[in-house]
């Protein structure tokens, strides 16, 4: 337990302290945000702060007890997936082949599972890849305002450990909790008023890595109580990107099209502050996450 605590502080510490390197990154690559019209940001952006809370967890997820089934297979996807987040940063990849690359982070995730004895079922291997991709692109859609993906996914992954706690999991808490401790390092720089933002390096970093994890936790579970209480905590995300896809095709637009009729849009359109918009989808994720964490632990 003292390890796991020395662990989690470096983790913390580390995501801390690359906010200057990140900016250098960004700047270097060219990863930086300009505002339009769709965008509530005034000026230009770093987009490149993934890069802190990325380095932190793969680094300290080598030093926690956890098997290397999964181990092994969540780092090299989810870095995966982290460097095509980058590039999209840079280059601004189109809808379908943003989407490719993320079947590519699964396909690494599958064939390393499979070769480490992890014995993936056809009907685990597909419901595992709609969540995964679901819950990977319904984290970059929410990714709106400052601080607000990091303070959805900080309540998504401090549930996920007290139900991974609650069924016995031990190496999903560990995991949950090393993402946790890494995207706290992050936050002062990335609340009101962000210094950098975490771009599509970050979002679709945590939208898959919580995405993996949480479909582990559903298939070593077993059990239909543990699958709806992990739909209670990423309820939130899946909203957005549910309302979003069916709101486009109704008005005829293109489902992959960017708007400005989100939940944070929304609530900034009735008078909230950014800061209270962000604030209030937080307490929402997380009251959803803790009804989950309640389902968890009656239906044990």
């Amino acid at each position: 337990m003292f390890a796991m605590i020395i662990i989690l502080f470096f983790s913390f510490f580390i995501s801390y302290i690359l906010f200057y390197p990140s900016l250098a990154l960004s700047n270097t690559l060219g990863a930086i945000d300009i505002p339009d019209d769709r965008k509530i940001h005034s000026k230009p952006m770093a987009r490149g702060g993934g890069f802190t809370f990325f380095v932190a967890f793969s680094i300290l997820l080598v030093l926690i007890p956890i098997n290397i089934e999964l181990k092994i297979p969540l780092s090299l996807s989810a870095a995966v997936i982290f460097f095509i987040g980058l590039l999209d940063d840079v280059i601004e990849f189109s809808a379908f082949e943003k989407l490719s690359g993320q079947f590519f982070g699964l396909a690494v995730y599958y064939f390393l599972s499979e070769l480490l004895s992890y014995n993936i079922t056809a009907f685990q291997g597909i419901f595992m890849a709609i969540w995964i991709i679901l819950i990977t692109n319904a984290t970059n859609i929410v990714d709106g305002l400052d601080g607000l993906a990091v303070g959805v996914c900080a309540s998504e992954a401090i549930c996920l450990s007290a139900i991974a706690l609650i069924l016995g999991n031990i190496d999903i808490l560990f995991c949950s909790f090393l993402l946790l401790s890494a995207l706290l390092g992050f936050l002062p720089h990335n609340f009101p008023k962000a210094k950098i933002f975490m771009g599509d390096c970050g979002a679709l970093f945590l939208g898959f890595t919580l995405a993996v994890i949480s479909s582990r936790l559903i298939s070593e579970s077993k059990s239909i109580t543990c699958l709806l209480s992990i739909l209670l905590v990423f309820r939130v995300p899946i909203a957005e990107a549910y309302l979003s896809i069916i709101r486009r095709i109704i008005k005829r637009k293109n489902p992959f099209k960017a708007d400005k009729e989100h939940f944070h849009h929304l609530l900034i359109k009735r008078g909230f502050t950014r800061e209270c918009a962000t604030l209030a989808l937080v307490t929402i994720s997380l009251f959803f996450g803790v009804l989950g964490i309640l389902v968890s632990f009656l239906g044990r």
